[in-house]
């Protein structure tokens, strides 16, 4: 026959195994921010009043809507008030419940008509330190674009999509409840002789919008 301590030492044992199973079963995971949350926060100026202002928003292209299926798309222009310079736009794909949402633009841009020209990974300095984003040239007719991308999972941020889509399954694992975003910039140039000094202004507005719209996203 086992001995109290015995027993107490097994049932010590079994308390220990099936106390975090019940205690993770019966988590409440806290509600990941809405979308409308998400945009009633979004400055409506980046680097001052002298520096990008907000000036309209845009609806999503139905295209768009239909390839990510969700319709928490924000989409913004930004103009800079100093000088002269193309409008920038923000776009913010907000997958609250539905993780397909934020995958890579390349998908929704390849199914509107444009081309790749180039994809590349590019650090941008952000309060000293590198943050890296995707970096695309993309063509449509007589038509060219600028975008930088990034991914948001809670508070990590991230170029990778791979990388992504672990720290959802991390968040859900470890029962964080937190949403994911895919952060857009873009600009469009109307020649390649005007491509570096378009991606000059779209760098400029990336590293004021960078931060910005990261503190807002939860």
């Amino acid at each position: 026959m086992r001995t109290l301590r015995q027993r107490y030492l097994t049932a010590t044992a079994m308390l220990a195994i099936v106390a975090p199973v019940v205690l993770y079963t019966n988590y409440d995971v806290p509600e990941p921010a809405s979308i409308e949350a998400v945009k009633d926060n979004i400055p409506e100026f980046l680097g001052g009043r002298d520096g990008w202002e907000m000036v309209k928003w845009v609806d999503p292209e139905p295209d768009e809507v239909r390839i990510l299926e969700t319709k928490a798309i924000l989409r913004c222009m930004y103009e800079l008030k100093k000088r002269p310079a193309p409008l920038c736009e923000l776009s913010l794909v907000f997958a609250q419940d539905n993780r397909r949402a934020a995958h890579p633009p390349e998908i929704c841009y390849k199914g509107a008509g444009w081309s790749v020209q180039r994809h590349e990974v590019i650090p941008i300095p952000i309060n000293g330190q590198p943050f890296y984003v995707n970096r695309l040239l993309l063509l449509h007719r007589n038509e060219r674009m600028w975008v930088l991308y990034w991914f948001k999972t809670g508070s990590e941020c991230c170029a990778s999509y791979l990388r992504m889509q672990w720290n959802i399954i991390k968040s859900h694992l470890l029962r964080r409840g937190s949403s994911s975003a895919l952060i857009r910039l873009s600009v469009k140039s109307r020649s390649q002789d005007e491509d570096q000094e378009v991606f000059a202004d779209l760098l400029d507005f990336a590293k004021v919008a960078i931060p910005a719209v990261n503190a807002v996203i939860p």
